[in-house]
């Protein structure tokens, strides 16, 4: 019972920019572009899709600040300036505002239909999950964030129409977050290494793991012309798309020739802006 008068005064002692930033806005923004361009895909749209990019940006809040919570010790190392480790967010905040995001962000889903209930709860228990566990498991925890990433599109399509015209996209988002996972694993070799984590970078090497974290972008880079040759996307999505797959061959040359922690830092922030660019060649290649 105590705990119950806990959580309302936890919330209003918020210092609301420490929370936003442990939501990370950035990932709340990319996102929010990936459910509306998957609804956009279907040329189905409706007010349900409002619905769906709230529960979405409450859900990943959520997330992130469950991730930072069992993060605190490694982040420590790795970064010190995230706002748990940087002491304006408690543990006790943090996991309160997880659980409260997650909670609405589940609740607002159950206003769509029930496939998106379900996908938004499902999204919650395998964030949790991944936080507590996966995360440190290695390639599964990777698998299971580019899980999520396709999700996210699935679900934008789900909440205005079906699954037609997506499933390029999902995939697409798939493959690169896989690999940005990867290279995030690298990019967090130390900190993971002291708190016991089992990633590929730990496991196997950072020139290996590199070298491995390559392999989603090459597959993709393989089939982004697929959707053009099969008439699904016009020259337009074959411009952009070839400019996305050139920096996704150079980000796989720099990580093959010259594999370290600070390489994979910037690949990071490439694949970030790749994610944005082919999110762009897929919705004008539509049009």
């Amino acid at each position: 019972m105590n705990n119950l008068y806990k959580l309302p005064t936890t919330i209003v002692s918020m210092n609301a920019r420490a929370y936003l930033q442990l939501s990370r806005p950035l990932n709340l923004v990319v996102a929010s572009i990936a459910v509306i361009l998957a609804a956009a895909l279907t040329h189905e749209l409706s007010f349900d899709l409002v619905y769906a990019v709230f529960s979405v940006i409450l859900i990943t809040a959520g997330g992130n600040a469950i991730n930072d919570y069992f993060d605190y010790d490694i982040d420590l190392i790795n970064k010190p300036l995230r706002p748990l480790p940087a002491g304006t967010v408690t543990k006790a905040g943090a996991k309160s505002f997880a659980v409260i995001m997650m909670g609405a962000g589940s609740a607002v889903s159950v206003l769509i239909n029930p496939w998106c209930a379900l996908i938004a709860g499902s999204a919650c228990v395998l964030l949790y999950w991944y936080a507590r566990t996966l995360k440190n498991a290695g390639f599964i925890g990777n698998l299971t964030i580019a899980g999520l990433t396709g999700m996210a599109i699935v679900y934008g399509g789900l909440s205005v129409a079906g699954l037609e015209s997506i499933q390029y996209a999902a995939l697409f988002a798939a493959l690169i977050n896989l690999s940005r996972e990867m290279v995030k694993d690298i990019e967090d070799y130390k900190g993971d290494r002291a708190g016991g984590a089992r990633t590929l970078a730990i496991t196997r090497g950072i020139p290996t793991a590199s070298r491995l974290s390559t392999i989603p972008l090459l597959v993709l880079v393989a089939i982004t012309p697929l959707p053009y040759r099969a008439g699904l996307y016009n020259i337009y999505y074959l411009v952009l798309i070839t400019m996305a797959d050139v920096v996704l061959c150079w980000c796989c040359m720099r990580l093959i020739r010259s594999p370290s922690i600070e390489q994979a830092k910037t690949v990071k922030s490439v694949l970030k802006a790749v994610m944005l660019l082919g999110m762009a060649a897929l919705y004008i290649g539509m049009y």
